[in-house]
Parts: structure tokens; sequence; C-alpha cells
């Protein structure tokens, strides 16, 4: 539960303003605490925030928006998960991320995250938010479109986020043990940290060696903690040929070892060799799936 003026900070949307849609058009339903405080709940920062959208990005009026919001939430639930009305709240906050991160703004940014966070779990935020604005800042960085300390400061101010998540979420030691690692001169791995957060909230005990590892010195870590699947990310396709060889030959010392590779290198199909052992190339709207052979 948020209080009004944290949903006010959250949202960006003036206290006055929130207070004067509910009271003309009753979009929101605010709760008291014990102390007699109103507070919004993560339903009531969903629909402000799709307001909100609709007026400054589509350039509806008030009254226009609250009524796409009330066809959107009478409309049958298979209708209503089409992307008209979520997707854009997906793409609003993705734009915003992304003009925040590349103006330096690390305030609003995490206020924004925290907004992300508020309205959708940690799994829906990773896939739908985060990562979409990872792959945007790559593409624009590797096509010259920014400079490098932008590039260098949106990921550190996403990987601070997203490092704090990872000591949150408890380990399952019933479950298989992953490996995670980007090779040997790749150092963009926030991709990697989000799949293996998106592994960690569901219990995997994740060995999270991170960026530029060195190929030759993982042999003793998946003997001694018993890997059962390594993950690896790439987004230069330089560094792709080095770690396939090490796949080839990592897979006949140990066929029951099972590799998820991803990555902007990987969506090039001819950079996805055709290796002799258990590899998956995933997505981030495949990692439901992540275990399945």
């Amino acid at each position: 539960m948020y209080s009004m003026k944290r949903a006010s900070e959250l949202l960006g949307i003036p206290v006055v303003t929130i207070r004067a849609w509910e009271n003309r058009y009753g979009i929101i339903s605010p709760s008291r605490s014990s102390g007699g405080h109103r507070q919004l709940s993560d339903g009531d920062l969903a629909r402000l925030s799709f307001l909100k959208e609709q007026i400054e990005k589509n350039g509806l009026k008030i009254s226009e928006a609250v009524e796409l919001l009330l066809q959107s939430e009478a409309a049958p639930r298979e209708q209503a998960a089409e992307p008209s009305a979520i997707g854009q709240m997906y793409d609003g906050l993705v734009d915003k991320l992304y003009a925040e991160l590349m103006q330096f703004n690390s305030a609003q940014a995490d206020l924004t995250i925290d907004l992300a966070f508020a309205l959708y779990d940690v799994e829906e935020t990773l896939r739908r938010i985060i990562v979409p604005v990872l792959y945007r800042i790559g593409a624009e960085w590797e096509a010259g479109k920014i400079k490098v300390v932008q590039e260098h400061f949106a990921s550190e101010t996403i990987m601070r986020r997203l490092s704090a998540l990872f000591r949150v979420f408890p380990v399952n030691p019933s479950l298989p043990v992953v490996l995670a690692f980007c090779p040997e001169g790749e150092r963009h791995h926030l991709g990697l940290l989000s799949f293996s957060l998106f592994l960690r909230k569901r219990g995997v005990n994740v060995l999270y060696a991170g960026p530029d590892t060195p190929l030759m010195e993982l042999e003793g870590i998946i003997e001694s903690q018993k890997i059962s699947f390594v993950a690896s990310s790439v987004t230069d396709p330089r560094y792709t040929g080095k770690l396939m060889a090490w796949i080839e030959e990592t897979a006949r010392n140990r066929p029951e070892l099972r590799f998820l590779l991803g990555g902007a290198a990987f969506d090039n199909p001819a950079v996805r060799r055709d290796v002799k052992a258990n590899v998956r190339y995933l997505s981030a709207d495949q990692w439901e799936n992540w275990s399945q052979a």
C-alpha cells in the first residue's frame, strides 16, 4: 500500500491531481490505514499510470483516458491481455526509464524502477521493462546514437538495483545448480543478471560469475559445485567463437551438462553454431521453460 504522497512521487502526478481524478471519475478506491491515512493499492497505481500515459503520450483528455481505461477493464480477460492497454503501459515505462537514464537522472530512474516493481511482479518487470531497456541501450550504443558514458551510467544504475535484489531470494537445495557467466571479453552482463534473478526468485541456486569470465577456470567450479546448467549471455558476436568451442569440448567430457545461451549476439542465426551438445537459445519470453530439454 502507498500513501498519497508516495504514489505522487512514484507516478510523477501531483497529489491534487490524483484527488481530482478520484473525486470526479472514481477511478481509484483508497483505503484507510489504522491511523486514518489514505492508502492506494497496486491496482490504483496501475490505473493512474495508465491515465497519465494516455494523456502525455497519446494526447487524450482525462475524460477520454478514463473512458479507455473503463473499456479495457470491462473487456473479456483474453482481450484485456492484448497489447492495446497493457502493452502501452509497458512501453510507457520503458520509454520513461530509458529517457531518464540517458539524461543521467538517477533519482527519477530509481523512482521509475520502484514504480515498475510496484505495478508488476519481479519476473514481469524484468522481462517487460528492464530487458527491453537494456536491449535498446545496447542497440543505440552499437549504432553510435548514444555516448559510452551514457551506456555505462545506465548499465551501472540498473545493475545496482538488480544486485540488491539478488540477495533477497532464498535458495531451494532440491533444485539444480546453475553457473552463469559471460565469456572472456564480454562485459555486457545485465541481461544475464536479469535471467539469474528470474531463476533465483524461483529458488534456483545460481552461481553468478559475471562478465569477462576466463573459460579455462570453469572446469573446477563445474566439478566441485555439481553444476547441472550453464547459462551464458553474449552481446558482441566476436566472443561467440571461443564460447562455442568451449561448449563443444565441455559437452564431450560432460554429456549430462545443459547449456542456456542468450543475448543479442545469438539473435543472428548465422552465429548459432550446430554443436553436438544440449544447447538451448533463450529469449526473454522463453525463460519460463528454461529447464525443458
